[in-house]
């Protein structure tokens, strides 16, 4: 049974869709298969993840799963990720991944809110064909209401993207204490936040205080990402290199990506190197730390 994990915080422009779609890129690198739920009506992890909507063809969506309301629906919603490499063929990331697509008339469910049982749609929808994936990531809408509520129910934990603004420091203390307050209600009751991921770092201090008190708050929950390398020099003294740093850096690559709809790895110059190295970091604390199974990961043999 994989892991699902719902990328959330109660305040938008926290990249929280951009962390979606790149973590199931590094995910599928390590030979994970990832179902990625876009169950933000803005569809943005959608679109990122190379999937057009088509009035001329229109497929069905995560909408069209909750309103069935019965078990497995989503599985009829299925579609696979449409990175596409120089040939036109499924990118080697690609092929590891699978989509539940979100469009703007998803909104309509939150309508629903007061039908008795509308809070497990989610879970229904994703219940008795998920077995075949690794991990279920869900991207969310930035808010508390139905449709996050939804993702609540059908999560096993929720980490928290949150930039080092004040306002999305504080809109990730309410998620937390949504989550723990209200886990009883939505019928999940060992829902937990697993992470906070310091996103869109600054180097000010303003952002060193807001870490702080990120730090103060979540403790250990606080991701810490950054990697060294020791390179011996000449004199016999070791220079220690860092590969990446502690937190999501505010780089323009990765609103170069979510605009382009590629995954981090189509540059291979060093910053686009380096994007790729804090998005395996991010996959590796998930693996270690979030999954209920560790999976044989690509290059380890796999035991049956």
């Amino acid at each position: 049974m994989p892991t699902t994990i719902l990328f959330a915080n109660h305040k938008g422009g926290v990249q929280k869709s951009g962390v979606a779609v790149q973590t199931a890129a590094a995910l599928a690198r390590q030979g994970l298969d990832v179902l990625v739920v876009d169950f933000d009506p803005q569809g943005n992890a959608t679109r990122r993840l190379g999937i057009e909507w088509d009035p001329a063809h229109p497929i069905a969506s995560a909408s069209e799963a909750i309103a069935a309301n019965v078990e497995g629906a989503g599985e009829g919603a299925v579609v696979a990720c449409g990175w596409k490499d120089a040939d036109g063929n499924p990118t080697p990331e690609a092929q590891h991944i699978d989509v539940i697509p979100a469009r703007f008339d998803l909104i309509n469910r939150e309508a629903e809110a007061g039908t008795v049982g509308a809070v497990r749609r989610l879970r229904k929808a994703l219940t008795g064909w998920t077995d075949d994936y690794d991990v279920v990531l869900i991207d969310s809408r930035p808010d508390l209401g139905h449709l996050v509520q939804m993702a609540m129910a059908a999560a096993d934990v929720v980490v928290i993207p949150c930039d080092t603004g004040y306002d999305s420091v504080e809109a990730a203390i309410r998620m937390r204490d949504f989550v723990e307050r209200h886990r009883e209600d939505l019928v999940n009751p060992s829902l937990r936040v697993g992470a906070i991921l310091v996103t869109r770092r600054r180097p000010t201090a303003e952002a060193d205080f807001q870490l702080e008190g990120l730090r103060e708050r979540f403790g250990d929950l606080v991701w810490d990402l950054r990697t060294v390398k020791i390179v011996p020099g000449p004199d016999g003294t070791d220079t220690e290199v860092e590969l990446t740093p502690s937190y999501v850096p505010e780089w323009t690559r990765f609103a170069e990506a979510d605009a382009a709809a590629v995954s981090l790895t189509a540059w291979n110059d060093e910053r686009g190197r380096t994007t790729v190295r804090i998005f395996d970091q991010i996959a590796e604390h998930i693996i270690d730390g979030l999954l209920a199974t560790r999976p044989a990961l690509a290059g380890e043999a796999h035991h049956g």
